[in-house]
């Protein structure tokens, strides 16, 4: 097992045990000689990574659609999410958006991070669920990132490859897994439009069929997702940031919000 493994999944166990006979891993992680190996019921074929940093990145994906898998109580957005004062603010935004390296920001200007890529979302209550796994930032950080948060980056230096580095944040900065929070406001993030940074409020008809988008918890019947992404989103703020930098895009959630800093934290819940 790559020792990043254990780094990054920090509220994971991680054990070894025997394989039953006849059965079959769900992910396969094997070192081979171009690197390390993975095969999975998720995937077509099986993909090669010659740096473990870079195969354990991959690999999360995986363990995350086992873990929902074996939770048919839970939805799971492709999301950031951090606590404020009143809860969780998400951001349900396409690949390479920015929702991973503005949560961290969020993170250095004092909230807590639930997650920087997926939420699962609990259908009983619709609550947001930490997964406990150290967020990733894409390499080289954008030019636009401030003193600051390069300086609370390089303080908070996790495992790195030429494409990712993890961020090891305090336990202060970072929920553990299970925990849970309910969802206070929802931001659909617009970086580099041109146009002056401001959070506006987006057409709730619009922001319920982004969230529909960013479900990938698919053994979940269709009505059950719609009623309970619905109500996410009924009962929640829903906003567009348009961002040019971290720096814009904190303030504006810091306005809208309040300060993380001061937040009162969320009691513990685990499943049962």
């Amino acid at each position: 097992m790559p020792p990043v493994m254990a780094e990054t999944l920090r509220d994971w166990r991680i054990e070894e045990v025997g394989l039953a006979e006849g059965v079959s891993p769900q992910i396969r992680l094997s070192p081979s000689r171009k690197g390390y190996k993975r095969d999975s019921e998720w995937l077509k074929k099986p993909i090669v990574f010659r740096d473990p940093v870079d195969a354990v990145c991959d690999l999360i994906v995986d363990l995350v659609h086992a873990y929902v898998a074996d939770h048919p109580d839970l939805l799971c957005l492709h999301c950031a999410a951090v606590e404020f004062g009143g809860g969780l603010v998400i951001f349900p935004s396409t690949y390479r958006a920015g929702k991973s390296t503005l949560s961290v920001k969020l993170a250095s200007c004092g909230g807590r991070l639930y997650t920087d890529d997926v939420l699962p979302i609990r259908k009983s209550d619709h609550a947001g669920m930490a997964l406990g796994i150290l967020p990733r930032l894409r390499l080289p950080l954008p030019q636009s990132a401030d003193r600051h948060f390069r300086e609370f980056i390089d303080r908070r230096r996790g495992p790195v490859s030429a494409r990712y580095q993890y961020v090891k944040l305090k336990r202060s900065e970072h929920a553990p897994l299970e925990e849970t929070a309910s969802i206070c406001g929802i931001v659909v993030l617009e970086r580099g439009s041109g146009e002056a940074p401001a959070l506006v409020e987006a057409d709730r008809g619009h922001m319920l069929k982004d969230v529909i988008l960013r479900n990938f918890a698919r053994q979940n019947p269709a009505l059950d997702v719609l009623e309970c992404l619905y109500a996410v989103v009924a009962n929640a703020p829903c906003y567009r940031l348009r961002y040019e930098t971290l720096e814009e895009a904190a303030d504006l959630l810091i306005d809208a919000f309040g300060s993380p800093e001061s937040q009162d934290r969320i009691e513990i819940k685990k499943i049962g």
